[in-house]
């Protein structure tokens, strides 16, 4: 006979869950504005000031993984097309700056039903509700947003011009 167990994910109240999500990123700010200083970068991030419009850096966490990547958010299918394309023609050197291959996705959906394009790398085995996988996501998250802001630096031009 075969028994299957689940594991029961706390729950939370609605404060108590948006309370532990806003210490989540607090802390996670905290951490990430300390070393970005302290190498002599901007305590902030680019993430939706990449000065093209439609294409954003992005975090995500939710209850199963950690995402830092790229999205690009317009309802314009054209426009959204040829930046995944323009993204596509320099992706090897987007992985090599990572150091690992990414995640392409033309169609993603988001939680909230919202259609984007996403090039992601992905942790699992992170809960934006348990404390203890918040070191794990926050070094996961410091390290490759480090990477992509450098990858988008050096080509930001080509995003914008041509």
């Amino acid at each position: 006979m075969y028994l299957a167990y689940t594991i029961r994910q706390p729950m939370f109240s609605k404060e108590e869950a948006k309370q532990l999500r806003e210490e989540f990123w607090d802390q996670f700010l905290i951490l990430s504005r300390q070393r970005r200083i302290r190498k002599r970068l901007p305590g902030d991030w680019i993430l939706g000031q990449t000065g093209v419009k439609a294409l954003n850096l992005k975090f995500h966490v939710d209850r199963k993984v950690a995402q830092v990547g790229i999205d690009l958010e317009t309802r314009n299918m054209d426009k959204r097309i040829a930046l995944y394309e323009k993204l596509e023609s320099v992706k090897k050197i987007l992985e090599n700056t990572l150091g690992e291959p990414m995640t392409w996705e033309l169609d993603y959906i988001r939680e909230n039903g919202k259609s984007v394009s996403r090039i992601y790398l992905e942790l699992g085995g992170v809960d934006i509700y348990d404390k203890s996988t918040w070191p794990s996501a926050h070094e996961f998250m410091y390290q490759n947003m480090m990477k992509l802001e450098e990858f988008y630096r050096e080509y930001r031009d080509f995003f914008k011009y041509s």
